[in-house]
């Protein structure tokens, strides 16, 4: 087994190029992504220094940081792992009292502009898949939404965001959103597909925090509603049927602990749209599984790890059998600075927890 060693700064390149100057100066830097979509970026950069007519600001003549323009950060050997692809929104300047001044720039990622776009609208007999479609055609982008999820009567889009009104949605559907490139994705947790890793608590595990809560945990969730096609009320319901799958061997979930510690819990959703039996029965599972996934939360740092993303199933191992186990990555901090230089902060989430020995 050989190891791959690369230099922990990070590359940035603005509007495609490439800037090592840019990179020296560097002072820390944080890539923020979570499973629900929306990527972000922020930079601090000194900023005083010689720049070619006496000393004075290197970063604050638009020149280099400017709002609109592109960026890009990576991590890795060779051309590195992209994991922030997108445009200046903020730009700070600090002066302090002592010490040399800084500039900070932040960024968002192209879904910057389904979140400042908000509308009132309707959409008539369309299912997840189409809407997706239709709204990143409004912003230039493609949509790939591998669902297949009811197709809803209405669905009103209520002065909200365009990523407001698809996260709703791909929620409704059970399936988790985000950015590659130009394309827009929505699919159901258990079809992503994406490579395991395996950290260990006393190696390349830093550090982990973790916390099974039955506060938020139900036994079922029912969705409620009519329909105006039958004239007849709908009931749906969510239970751990849904959950079998995503267990673990020897696993115990939280909806069952409930059931033994407190007993049972029911949650009723009710919808005042017209609603099908197909719409209902998709909300509800999803509505549970997304309650149930959030029984045993965690966040741990590991060594600068480009490969850790949202999505991602880690392994974690070395710490007690009620906690180790596989859990799904659902936000990733990838942070640098010139004190510890490159290291990655996940939070993760699973339904259930091990034997207690």
């Amino acid at each position: 087994m050989s190891t791959v060693a690369y230099a922990s700064t990070p590359r940035i390149t603005l509007s495609g190029d490439l800037k090592p100057a840019v990179m020296a100066d560097l002072l820390e830097l944080e890539v923020n992504d979570h499973i629900h979509g929306f990527t972000s970026l922020r930079a601090t950069f000194a900023n005083w220094g010689f720049t070619g007519q006496g000393q004075g600001s290197l970063y604050l003549d638009r020149s280099k940081f400017d709002f609109g323009a592109p960026i890009t950060v990576g991590f890795g050997p060779d051309t590195g792992t992209v994991l922030f692809d997108g445009a200046i929104s903020a730009i700070n300047a600090d002066f302090p009292a002592f010490g040399p001044g800084t500039v900070t720039v932040c960024a968002e990622d192209t879904l910057q502009k389904f979140r400042m776009t908000r509308r009132t609208r309707t959409f008539e007999d369309s299912s997840t898949a189409d809407i997706a479609q239709r709204l990143a055609s409004d912003h230039g982008l493609t949509a790939q939404a591998d669902l297949d999820g009811p197709t809803r009567t209405v669905v009103n889009q209520l002065n909200v965001s365009d990523l407001a009104l698809l996260r709703a949605l791909a929620l409704a559907d059970g399936a988790e959103l985000w950015l590659e490139g130009r394309t827009v994705h929505l699919q159901r947790r258990a079809d992503r597909a994406a490579s395991p890793l395996t950290f260990t608590y006393g190696g390349d595990l830093r550090s982990f925090t973790v916390r099974a809560d039955l506060a938020h945990q139900v036994t079922d969730i029912a969705v409620c509603g009519w329909s105006v096609a039958d004239k007849d009320a709908i009931n749906e319901l969510g239970d751990a049927s849904a959950l079998t799958s995503e267990l673990g061997t020897g696993e115990t979930s939280g909806s069952a602990i409930l059931g033994q510690a407190f007993g049972e819990r029911h949650e009723c959703i009710v919808v005042a749209e017209p609603l099908d039996s197909d719409d209902a029965r998709s909300r509800a599972r999803a509505a549970y599984l997304d309650r149930a996934r959030r029984f045993v939360t965690g966040t741990g740092t590991t060594e600068g790890t480009p490969a850790v993303r949202p999505g991602v199933v880690l392994t974690l191992a070395g710490m007690v059998p009620l906690f180790n186990g596989d859990y799904r990555v659902v936000r990733t901090r990838h942070r640098f600075d010139v004190t510890e230089g490159y290291r990655t902060e996940f939070d993760v989430e699973r339904p259930g927890i091990g034997a207690a020995r």
